[in-house]
């Protein structure tokens, strides 16, 4: 009896032993457990505040407060719908006698049609037709999902395939600002209908614009601390493939790990291609715009550098220089290809 009283006192040290090594596993285990549903968690809440935007109707895009009449412009506002069935309002503008062409005239995010009515009416006057259309989610047209511009594409193919339906057999062009400007590539790059391109401020990547704003305001000294939060973050590992992961989680569309890339449409682009960039633009600078333009197969491909001009001032800052630029390179990329326009 006393012997295995003994043996017993002997065992159960052992056992304890093994017994805090378990529970110490087992704590260590739940704490990497939650330092990694922590982690998932932290990314999940920064993908969906990434990409709140792109969802929803959001009144600042939704605003109108002009429209052709103000501009001496002649206008019949139509109704038709994106490739994907979205219904879209736009505003078809002629030109007086025979046109020379059709130009789709798209504008960029937080904005509608109504801010293209100053380049819609130089092309007007200089003889081509003009489709101006809300993109989806803004002005009068429908939708609550946006992209930065993947979708938009199919809107502004949809607004070639009405002016199709017009019967006119006219050539069509395509004009795009900013997000507009990168759904312009990529229809031009799906279409063999659109006969050339003239892409104002469109990026590279999504990726590529979130790390540029963040830096222009991280280096301004205006910037308070508590603001350059939020800037700071657009740099940590994993951001941008959480924004886009939570993206296509949402609408089912995949961006790619950059936000979406507009270089794979680019390299494919067998029109010519006129690049604007803004030379104090500092949301997409004039370095992305160079880079589009290196993949475009085409040679007949083009970079205007607008002096002083932010993002969103290209035509703005220098009217006559915008305007010209763009007459002639639709002058040598449709009258030459369909012929002098009759008088």
């Amino acid at each position: 009896m006393h012997s295995a009283k003994n043996q017993a006192l002997d065992i159960s040290p052992k056992y304890s032993n093994r017994f805090r090594r378990r529970r110490r596993l087992t704590r260590l285990g739940r704490g990497v457990a939650a330092v990694a549903i922590g982690v998932l968690l932290f990314y999940v809440v920064v993908g969906y505040l990434g990409s709140a935007t792109m969802f929803g109707d959001h009144s600042r895009w939704r605003g109108m407060n002009r429209g052709p009449a103000e501009l001496g412009l002649r206008s019949e506002t139509v109704s038709f719908d994106s490739m994907d069935g979205i219904p879209l309002k736009a505003w078809w503008l002629p030109t007086s006698g025979v046109p020379r062409g059709a130009v789709i005239v798209a504008h960029g995010i937080e904005d509608t049609r109504q801010v293209m009515l100053p380049r819609a009416a130089f092309l007007v006057h200089g003889g081509y037709d003009v489709l101006t259309p809300d993109l989806r989610c803004h002005g009068e047209s429908g939708g609550r999902v946006a992209s930065p511009g993947l979708l938009e594409a199919r809107d502004i193919l949809g607004a070639l395939r009405y002016i199709r339906s017009r019967a006119n057999g006219e050539p069509v062009a395509v004009l795009g600002l900013s997000y507009g400007g990168v759904a312009s590539l990529i229809a031009s790059a799906e279409s063999s209908e659109i006969v050339a391109v003239i892409s104002d401020g469109a990026f590279l990547t999504g990726k590529d614009v979130s790390e540029d704003v963040s830096r222009h305001f991280l280096h301004d000294p205006k910037t308070n601390f508590l603001a350059r939060v939020p800037f700071l973050m657009a740099f940590v590992p994993g951001m941008t493939r959480a924004t886009a992961l939570v993206y296509c989680f949402r609408s089912g569309v995949s961006l790619g790990p950059d936000l979406l890339s507009v270089i794979p449409s680019a390299s494919r682009i067998r029109v010519p291609v006129l690049l604007i960039s803004g030379e104090k633009d500092w949301i997409v600078p004039t370095d992305r715009a160079r880079q589009i333009l290196s993949v475009i197969p085409d040679d007949r491909k083009e970079l205007v550098v607008i002096p002083n001009a932010a993002h969103d001032t290209t035509y703005s800052e220098a009217p006559t220089l915008y305007a010209n630029a763009v007459l002639n390179f639709l002058a040598k990329s449709i009258i030459k290809r369909n012929g002098p326009r009759p008088d």
